[in-house]
């Protein structure tokens, strides 16, 4: 087991800095086509917990997990073109399949032979893959606001778009959004990354109230880095990934839905988890950000998924909680959280 010691790098060139308010250490390595790709890790100490994110989604988006004193050895790396990662010579190899092989080549550059994976939006499509891939590298999963494939017919159940129009509607969305991609870029350079702009995104049903302004500016301040060119054309990529039947997950899985997600239909994501018989499925009151706006209830159900694999001999916090109720859906039982107040 790999452990972490005195907020030291395990990875050559490791550079561990203060991010937009977190401290933690940065790597570069190469993926299997040669693009130099850029790796994070929170310092840790505990089991290893690999992180699957959504697509250009910047670590700051998970204010817990970035604690070195978290309870767990944090791993990820950023998408090809995003965040300190270089583009690839192809600007098309940026299909699911280069996205898992990017995850795979990650943990072998770190020397990690197994972890669980927790993953938001997009991310759940690349940890299934890696899943089904390679089942003895993932001691479980803890999987958040996604699909495993079929991502983008998943969008705008809320808004009463119908199925079969969300994935023509969402790749209008992105081909519109990429047009404008130079004023984009204008825009969210010159906006401000400060409480006020964090309570406004808060209060406007962009995400809940119950999203903290101090866990939101930092994710504000590395998001409004993309290139929105690039961001948009890796979208179409990403939504041709074709959904899989998860019913061959034998680890333990949490499974997690918004219930007032536009991006990724509660719905879609509760079908496939009953699926999985042995899935644990979680309903919390928020939209597509639950990593920001219950960051303490994604760390109660990553301990409690932790106690059912086998890396919980390595455990090193004690198991938090939150409060549920559990309520009977289609013969399953669903744990539906209770929300707290916003500040």
């Amino acid at each position: 087991m790999l452990y972490v010691e005195n907020h030291s790098n395990p990875c050559p060139r490791g550079d561990f800095a203060c991010h937009n308010g977190f401290m933690y250490s940065t790597f570069s390595f190469a993926a299997a086509d040669g693009t130099k790709l850029e790796g994070w890790t929170n310092n840790g100490k505990g089991p290893i917990v690999v992180i699957s994110n959504g697509l250009g989604v910047p670590p700051e988006a998970w204010p817990r997990l970035l604690d070195p004193d978290c309870g767990y050895q944090v791993y990820s790396w950023n998408h090809r073109g995003t965040l300190g990662s270089d583009r690839p010579t192809d600007i098309e190899a940026i299909r699911v399949d280069d996205h898992v092989s990017d995850g795979l080549a990650m943990m072998d550059f770190v020397g990690i032979e197994r972890a669980i994976f927790v993953a938001w939006s997009f991310g759940v499509n690349v940890s299934f893959e890696i899943a089904k891939r390679e089942p003895d590298k993932v001691a479980g999963l803890l999987m958040l606001a996604g699909v495993p494939g079929g991502t983008l017919d998943a969008a705008f159940a809320p808004l009463m778009v119908p199925k079969p129009l969300r994935k023509p509607l969402a790749n209008a969305a992105v081909k519109t959004a990429k047009t404008f991609s130079v004023p984009l870029n204008l825009f969210a350079r010159t906006l401000p990354k400060n409480k006020q702009m964090a309570d406004v995104l808060r209060y406007t049903g962009f995400m809940m109230p119950y999203a903290k302004s101090e866990d939101i500016v930092p994710w504000m301040k590395a998001f409004l880095e993309h290139d929105f060119w690039w961001y948009f054309h890796m979208f179409p990529a990403a939504g041709e990934h074709a959904p899989i039947d998860p019913s061959f997950v034998e680890c333990p899985i949490t499974v997690a839905a918004g219930g007032f997600d536009s991006l990724a239909s509660m719905r879609d994501i509760v079908d496939y988890a009953e699926k999985i018989p042995h899935a644990e499925i979680h309903i919390l009151h928020g939209t597509h950000f639950l990593p920001l706006e219950f960051p303490d209830e994604i760390m109660a159900m990553l301990d409690g998924l932790l106690q059912q694999t086998d890396l919980v001999g390595d455990q090193v916090t004690e198991v938090r909680e939150s409060v549920v109720d559990l309520t009977e859906i289609n013969g399953r039982w669903v744990h539906q959280h209770r929300t707290t107040e916003a500040s």
